[in-house]
């Protein structure tokens, strides 16, 4: 009996309406598969704003050399000449003697060089300390980049599992219609429930494209991210394992490696040294300087024959009192306090931003669990539905009620999925993790 009532059915399947109707799925567009390991390899050599972030990085270098070139001999040349509208003469003795020439072109070296000098010798550590800030700022920024490159990968991943989704909601809407058509044919249904069922097929058409659409942009955005041309294709990866550590364990890490506390305390040695460098102020300084001076053109009658003269010299610049140097002072330890303070702060805003990041991850890995559990609900009600409509104990309706109740359970799990994947993320992040292991 049961074969009887489904022959129409399998012959109705087979006709050629039919068969236009379950024509082929829209194609993904095509591109290059890559892992996420290699996304976040990409996006370390070319994504543009990181490469910008690194040329501070070059700058800050630039600037402690030229810290160490303050210690450094500074050596300089120079040649004159003069051209005057006559020559001086003298007369002694009956005889013309000319005492300046017309012309004169004489050249000359200069070398200074510190021998003691209290800010330049701090000068150097402020400079290395500048090369410290720059690079935890561009890894600051680096680990930024990554997580975005991670969750736009994951996000294009649940873009593509929502295409499967849809995939399965047409298959089962062709199904309710040619069931559905078959029964207003034959007199046992209703022509309301042929147009029920064309139309969940047309929004499950349509929802598949959006699908698609959701899919291209989420790869548009990581081919951004990651620096290639094309729209790169996500592969499926086995998802991220969850921190070992416990709760204090995290806190602690996150306190020794999270780029957020790394920075400010790298902000309170750097003020730290900015005050060393006031006080410097306060002391002397000597400079040596060595003099060379050649006498090129032909010297007055009354010159040294000597052309070539050179002296040393010492300076010693001794601040007795500039009330400027005060005002920096305070300054200077005005920023030192507040430095110290932010620091702090910021310690206690990551540990508390760890045990945020943990219970929120908890609580979408519980929500996955549920949303898997009212998916296969909804799986179950739906097949149920679809096998008493074709025997002819369900109506219509309850098929068309269970299929929208299952798109919507396997929509929230895809949700839900991604929404713990993101908070597993955040909290490796927030921990200080370097994103660049998570996909290995």
């Amino acid at each position: 009996m049961r074969i009887v009532r489904l022959l129409p059915f399998l012959l109705f399947f087979t006709s050629p309406a039919v068969a236009e109707e379950a024509g082929d799925f829209p194609e993904i567009t095509p591109g290059e598969e890559i892992t996420l390991s290699e996304a976040l390899k990409l996006a370390d050599q070319r994504n543009l704003t990181l490469n910008a972030a690194r040329t501070d990085i070059i700058k800050a270098q630039a600037e402690l050399y030229s810290a160490w070139s303050t210690l450094l001999p500074v050596a300089s040349g120079h040649l004159d000449y003069t051209y005057n509208d006559h020559a001086d003469t003298r007369t002694i003795g009956g005889n013309t003697v000319e005492v300046s020439k017309q012309q004169d072109l004489r050249g000359g070296l200069l070398v200074n060089m510190p021998l003691v000098s209290a800010q330049a010798w701090v000068g150097i550590v402020l400079g290395d300390t500048g090369v410290e800030v720059a690079e935890v700022q561009v890894e600051k920024i680096r680990q930024a980049l990554l997580l975005s490159v991670a969750q736009a990968y994951y996000q294009a991943l649940t873009a593509r599992s929502l295409i499967e989704v849809q995939h399965n909601q047409i298959n089962s809407s062709k199904r309710h219609l040619a069931v559905a058509t078959i029964r207003h044919r034959s007199g046992t249904g209703s022509r309301l429930d042929v147009i029920r069922a064309q139309t969940e097929l047309l929004t499950a058409r349509e929802e598949l494209l959006k699908a698609h659409t959701s899919l291209d942009n989420s790869r548009d955005a990581l081919a951004i991210l990651i620096g290639v041309e094309g729209l790169p294709l996500p592969v499926e990866i086995p998802d991220t394992p969850p921190p070992e550590a416990g709760e204090e364990d995290l806190v602690a890490q996150a306190k020794l490696k999270n780029e957020d506390v790394k920075l400010t305390r790298a902000l309170v040695e750097l003020a730290d040294e900015q005050v060393t460098m006031s006080w410097m102020s306060f002391l002397p300084s000597l400079y040596a300087s060595w003099t060379l001076t050649q006498q090129i053109s032909e010297r007055g009658g009354f010159s040294s024959p000597d052309n070539t003269r050179w002296f040393i010299g010492l300076t010693l610049s001794v601040p007795i009192y500039d009330h400027t140097r005060y005002a920096d002072l305070d300054q200077k330890r005005a920023s030192l306090a507040r430095a110290e303070l932010e620091a702090e702060d910021t310690r206690l805003q990551v540990a508390l931003a760890v045990r945020q990041a943990r219970r929120d991850y908890e609580n979408a890995v519980a929500l996955v669990a549920t949303a898997q559990k009212k998916a296969t609900l909804a799986a179950q009600s739906l097949e149920l539905a679809e096998n008493a409509y074709e025997n002819g104990t369900g109506s219509s309706l309850d098929v068309t009620d269970a299929r929208r109740s299952s798109r919507t359970a396997e929509i929230d799990l895809a949700t839900k999925r991604f929404g713990a994947q993101l908070a597993l993320l955040t909290l490796l992040r927030t921990a200080g993790e370097d994103m660049r292991t998570i996909g290995r």
